[in-house]
């Protein structure tokens, strides 16, 4: 008897360890997530469209699950490709990047305080300065223009409202 040596001797073939962990881990979130989307307030009837407003977060978190659901098969993926999932994960995550997820942390701990629009100004200041990006035409068309867009996008042609927090109380 011959063996095939592509065939996978156990489940450890098929599932990448570390990606099924992460898996766990996300699906959890998920679910602590879609039961928080259950207290949503319904929205009126007037906003209803084909699907209504308290249904969105819940479509985003399905569409996510299914994302997240093929994790532990991605290497199979990868595998085609010659590419080692694992080769890149024995690196530690360089500081820049534990202290941006801090920044945007703190940034979005505050946005209740400060509003949609001055927590985007603030994330779209903090981000490119502590990159070391100088450029005053890139700083001015990323912390200005792009929140002042988003707004407009928004605010005038889809008519949603963004909570003002303290920029309510800057303009009066």
């Amino acid at each position: 008897m011959d063996k095939n040596k592509s065939a996978p001797i156990n489940l450890g073939a098929l599932i990448n360890k570390t990606d099924l962990i992460i898996t766990i881990v996300l699906i959890i979130i998920i679910s602590v997530l879609w039961f928080e989307t259950k207290n949503f307030e319904k929205a009126s009837d007037l906003f209803a469209n084909n699907i209504p407003a308290e249904m969105f977060p819940q479509i985003l978190l399905i569409v996510i699950l299914g994302m997240v659901l093929v994790l532990p098969f991605e290497h199979l993926l990868l595998k085609k490709n010659k590419k080692d999932i694992d080769s890149n994960r024995k690196k530690s995550i360089p500081n820049t990047t534990l202290f941006t997820m801090l920044l945007l942390t703190v940034i979005v701990a505050f946005s209740e305080i400060l509003g949609a629009i001055l927590t985007m100004i603030a994330i779209c200041a903090a981000l490119p300065i502590y990159w070391k990006e100088y450029r005053a035409k890139v700083l001015i068309l990323y912390i200005i223009f792009f929140p002042l867009s988003v707004v407009f996008l928004f605010n005038f042609v889809l008519g949603v409202y963004f909570e003002p927090g303290l920029l309510e109380y800057i303009l009066n």
